[in-house]
């Protein structure tokens, strides 16, 4: 029979655990975990994982069907009793005699047929045509940017995403359901036999928002400024560096040939390169970031950030331009309605919550779910009752990001991955999920959860103080000071834990005690959103709390490729390096077949997960958001593909429903008619395409 120690021992007296005879370890309650595919059109826009540094109960994912929820709650969560599935085509207009009268038709000119080429004008529609154009939607911005630019360094946060998602056009784009190419600024592309060559054949029509002409050019100073290490995003050089520098065929024709085979060379040049503006961009990296850290250069897409719209540290507004080139295009029917998303600073999950309830914020993501099911209810919420508030989870195939408390594997002791596994046996997920988050949640097993990349064998970590104090006397921890700390030659086990927001502090303060328990001092330290983003990604930190968002189309590299770990300023922010895994990243990258890089993608899964650079979080099943009911929405509520940042894309003011609204709030005598909280479209409509 194995003994226990006496710090094992005092261990289960402290936490009232009890332990009979050589059968250690505490039980871990089941966490519920979903599957679905996992893919984020907004995420794939860039080279490198898009972030969103936030508390750990604020982690977007996609679960499994569940049934209705009547557990006691005020407000029950049905869905509707049917769903119309259908989702008609478009089709995107171009005109073949469109341009330069002085380049050939064969080089992209006034009359390019296309044939030869490849292209998608007909797909499913991304918006609705009942949509109306018009207003405004306010919403939360949790802290002031980094950087307002588009790239280099720090622009890699949320907020700039949907910026460029909003603002910025690649020359394909990804189909937010389908997942395959269509034009975007480009209307024709080829593609090699041997898969390194790469067409594109920009529409003459294109212009950005000074109205010059979008060309070639344009598409030679993105790459060139990408590949600019002045930029102090080594990320782009990383990606873009598989490429040869692109060549200009004409003013309409841009070819770029790889360097070497990766099925995502395609994706990255020619979907998630936003293209920028050579006649502003063709500057050293380093006077970019300078020159555009507080605005934007010209645009091509459907919205812009005017510099009066810019109110430092305070808000910003994001105007539609009525001078869009591809406003009029059917392609586009219903997307991209509103005339503002306007953005306002809250950093308070408090007072963020209490300015949606009171109108102030038109949608909010309510990343609480104790507000969710005890304060977001009728008896509480008055606009609520009436039916002034809507609140809804919609069920998508957004992917699920990684989160939990990001481990600096450069920082001794936690270079060893015992260290590492201890503190994820102290992470007591299964109590947090249910005492603090009403079981709303599922335990991360994966950093690829749900479905199709999830390597379904990793090891369930569950909260385990006892084998957490095993692993710390295997590594010597083993004395404890006079204030019941662990020390060993001379030092006490000690770590800073940074975060930035303090809604962390309902389950950091439990882990506190927890590790606290088995002897480890864990200091908790709120800092700003700013400073927390750069500490993390120049590891300058013990521990951080994160929270990822995830790609369409996974890429490991960029989170945890050895080359990575050599430097900063990248999205390794733990620094995690594994020779295996650099072999598999490579096979990855030249894999044409789909299912097996799901294979692959499971192998690094499983390494990774099991050397522990992360104590993970969890995930929720659904986009979890109320808003002020005035919006409509197709009939499939959401892109689907995308999670609360974007999902609203294709929604619009209901002139009807906005006028309701304010009568309603004029009268408190009249009720406004709600929608079920469950909306579950896309689960359906696989569940019919599967038929």
């Amino acid at each position: 029979m194995k003994t226990r120690s006496p710090l094992l021992l005092a261990l289960a007296v402290s936490t009232g655990i009890l332990w009979l005879g050589g059968c250690g370890g505490s039980e871990g309650g089941g966490a519920t975990s979903g599957s679905a595919a996992a893919s984020s059109t907004s995420a794939s826009g860039g080279a490198a994982a898009s972030v969103g540094v936030a508390a750990a109960d604020e982690v977007p994912a996609l679960g499994g069907l569940n049934g209705p929820l009547d557990d006691g709650r005020e407000m029950p969560e049905y869905e509707p009793e049917s769903y119309d599935l259908e989702i008609p085509n478009v089709t995107y207009a171009w005109d073949p005699a469109a341009g330069d009268p002085s380049v050939p038709a064969e080089l992209g000119g006034p009359g390019f047929t296309g044939e030869g080429w490849e292209t998608r004008m007909t797909f499913p529609a991304i918006g609705s045509a009942d949509a109306v154009k018009g207003g405004r939607i306010t919403m939360r911005l949790v802290s002031w940017p980094a950087t307002l630019r588009l790239a280099g360094k720090d622009y890699n946060l949320t907020f700039n995403y949907r910026a460029r998602d909003l603002c910025q056009e690649g020359l394909l784009m990804v189909h937010p359901i389908t997942l395959e190419y269509i034009p975007r600024l480009a209307t024709h592309w080829k593609v090699s036999e041997d898969q390194m060559t790469f067409t594109f054949r920009i529409n003459p029509e294109a212009r950005w928002s000074d109205g010059k002409e979008v060309t070639s050019a344009d598409v030679l100073a993105t790459f060139a400024m990408h590949m600019d290490e002045r930029l102090l995003f080594p990320s782009d050089q990383l990606v873009y560096g598989k490429l040869n520098p692109p060549v200009a065929k004409s003013k309409y024709i841009v070819e770029v040939t790889a360097k070497e085979l990766n099925w995502r060379n395609l994706l990255y040049f020619g979907s998630s390169m936003a293209i920028f503006p050579a006649h502003e961009i063709s500057i050293p990296g380093d006077e970019y970031l300078e020159k555009y850290q507080n605005k934007y250069t010209a645009v091509t897409g459907p919205y812009t950030l005017r510099d009066d719209d810019v109110v430092m540290n305070k808000s910003l507004t994001l105007t539609r331009r009525d001078d869009w080139w591809a406003k009029d295009n059917p392609a586009w029917t219903g997307a991209y309605n509103f005339d503002e998303y306007h953005f306002v600073v809250v950093q308070d999950d408090n007072l963020a919550f209490e300015k949606a309830k009171k109108g102030e914020l038109d949608y909010l993501w309510v990343n609480r779910s104790q507000w969710w099911v005890e304060e977001l209810v009728p008896s509480k919420v008055e606009p609520l009752k009436r039916g002034l508030i809507q609140k809804q989870k919609f069920y998508n195939d957004a992917p699920i990001g990684t989160s939990g408390e990001a481990l600096n594997t450069t920082r001794p002791p936690l270079d060893d991955v015992r260290m590492r596994k201890a503190l994820a046996y102290l992470y007591n997920r299964e109590l947090f999920i249910d005492e603090l988050f009403f079981n709303e949640y599922g335990a991360l097993q994966s950093y690829w959860q749900g479905g199709t990349y999830q390597n379904m064998e990793n090891e369930p970590i569950h909260y385990d103080p006892f084998a957490a104090v095993e692993l710390l006397e295997e590594m010597g921890w083993k004395e404890r000071d006079g204030e019941g700390f662990l020390v060993k030659d001379g030092e006490r086990l000690s770590f800073e834990l940074i975060y930035r927001s303090k809604g962390s502090e309902r389950h950091l303060t439990q882990f506190q005690s927890d590790c606290r328990q088995a002897g480890i001092e864990l200091n908790l330290k709120l800092i700003d959103p700013a400073t927390h983003w750069q500490n993390m990604r120049q590891r300058k930190y013990d521990i951080a709390s994160a929270a990822w968002g995830a790609l369409v189309f996974p890429n490991p590299e960029t989170s945890f490729h050895g080359k990575m770990a050599a430097t900063v300023d990248n999205n390794n922010v733990t620094a995690f390096s594994d020779p295996r895994v650099d072999e598999l990243c490579d096979e990855y990258d030249v894999e044409m077949d789909v299912q097996r890089r799901a294979e692959i993608i499971r192998k690094i899964d499983g390494i990774v997960y099991a050397a522990h650079p992360y104590a993970l979080g969890w995930f929720s099943p659904c986009q979890r958001v109320m808003y002020w009911n005035k919006f409509s929405q197709p009939n499939f509520g959401v892109w689907r593909t995308n999670d609360r940042e974007d999902m609203m894309y294709s929604w619009w003011i209901d002139p009807a429903k906005k006028a309701a609204l304010e009568a309603a709030m004029a009268d408190p005598s009249k009720t406004l008619e709600t929608q079920p909280i469950q909306h579950k479209f896309w689960p359906r409509w696989h569940e019919a395409n599967r038929k």
